[in-house]
């Protein structure tokens, strides 16, 4: 658990993330609307030698970017209960060669690949947020 102030650094949290993600890796960002997800990606992105702007996905529902490894970013919220066929293209964005971060991922546990990471934010009084970041079991 990281918590970090109203407009803190998010390094430690990246570092934290990102130096056990490997191609393949999906990691799944929970929090409310605001709490700061793609915020978070945007340091991941940089942690991952990312130069491009991160942008929200929300209403493109996926981006991919340039990093080491490639870093796909998808925001399902818009998805609610879409079907396999609205979401073939977007399950695409997570191969196995890139690390894939997943904003809303309950909109698609029919379809995304097991998380090999779970972020779980949340907003506290006075705007700090706290990071609860887990792994599912058996994994490292």
């Amino acid at each position: 658990m990281i918590t970090v102030d109203d407009g803190g650094d998010l390094d430690l949290v990246a570092t934290a993330i990102c130096r056990t993600a490997r191609q393949g890796s999906c990691i799944y960002l929970e929090g409310a609307i605001g709490a700061g997800k793609t915020t978070l990606v945007q340091a991941c992105a940089r942690w991952l030698g990312c130069v491009a702007p991160v942008t929200s996905p929300t209403f493109a529902l996926a981006h991919l970017y340039d990093g080491t490894p490639p870093i796909a970013h998808l925001d399902l919220y818009r998805l609610g209960a879409a079907n396999n066929r609205e979401t073939a293209d977007l399950a695409a964005y997570l191969s196995e060669d890139v690390i894939g971060f997943v904003e809303w991922p309950e909109y698609g546990l029919a379809w995304l690949p097991e998380a090999t990471c779970h972020v779980q934010i949340e907003l506290e009084a006075g705007g700090s947020r706290r990071f609860v970041i887990s792994t599912p079991a058996g994994r490292p």
